[in-house]
């Protein structure tokens, strides 16, 4: 085997458990979210999220800070991932004074909330959740950095009744779509590859990745474990990521 289908191969397996942390994410959160009509969203017309909310972890999506309010009663506090776990909060830096957030809450209603500002603190920085009827929304910063934190806060509008019901959240199919594109793009490489001896090699490590991914797809891992292992993997060839 040469030393360019190592180097490849090594590529697939990294990019593979870049994969796994989606593919569990979207496999995960059908069990994390409750029904339809039970589970809080954040919508935020600008940058285009319209995302549920769990109780549990900020590797599920959208979280609510438990020690914070809920909507109407004090200080709203979520926190969401800028890369990789849906990427809810990607944008959350392109919005501006003046921008509408609104928090659809089962038992409460639809709350609408204005930007007032946004501050970049320090990864460590501790924010109180006794500042009155306002949300943060708070995110990494720089992009694909935990150096520091991009925090947006907003205060509250006016609230009114929900009036429409959720369908099913359809994105468990995603999972699907991500395990597919991986086997295909790796196919077509193993059929163009150059180096002909080595073709059936990259098959087989496309095959057996494809493997990996829908067993996480059906027995979802603990994102930070696999994290953990990027970071290994990384490390061992020297790549620093």
């Amino acid at each position: 085997m040469k030393i360019s289908t190592f180097l490849i191969i090594a590529g697939m397996i990294i990019i593979s458990f870049y994969a796994l942390v989606e593919v569990n994410y979207y496999s995960a959160t059908q069990t994390i979210n409750q029904k339809p009509g039970e589970t809080p969203y954040v919508i935020i017309p600008k940058i285009g999220v319209d995302q549920t909310i769990n109780n549990k972890s900020v590797d599920y999506g959208i979280y609510h800070e438990p020690q914070s309010a809920k909507p109407g009663s004090g200080t709203v506090v979520l926190f969401g991932h800028r890369t990789l776990h849906g990427s809810p909060f990607l944008k959350l830096d392109q919005l501006q004074a003046g921008d509408n957030i609104t928090l659809e809450w089962p038992g409460i209603g639809y709350v609408e909330y204005i930007v007032e500002n946004s501050t970049i603190v320090p990864a460590d920085y501790r924010l109180s959740v006794e500042q009155g009827d306002v949300l943060f929304l708070i995110t990494c910063y720089p992009l694909g950095s935990t150096k520091e934190r991009l925090m947006i806060e907003a205060k509250q509008g006016k609230m009114y009744p929900i009036k429409t019901s959720r369908v099913a959240n359809q994105q468990q199919y995603y999972a699907i779509v991500i395990i597919l594109a991986f086997m295909v793009c790796g196919t077509v490489l193993s059929y163009f590859y150059p180096v002909k001896e080595d073709k059936i090699i990259i098959f087989i490590a496309t095959v057996a990745l494809t493997f990996f991914l829908t067993l996480g797809y059906f027995f979802p891992t603990p994102a930070g474990a696999i994290e953990s292992n990027i970071s290994q993997i990384t490390n061992f060839l020297g790549l620093g990521f």
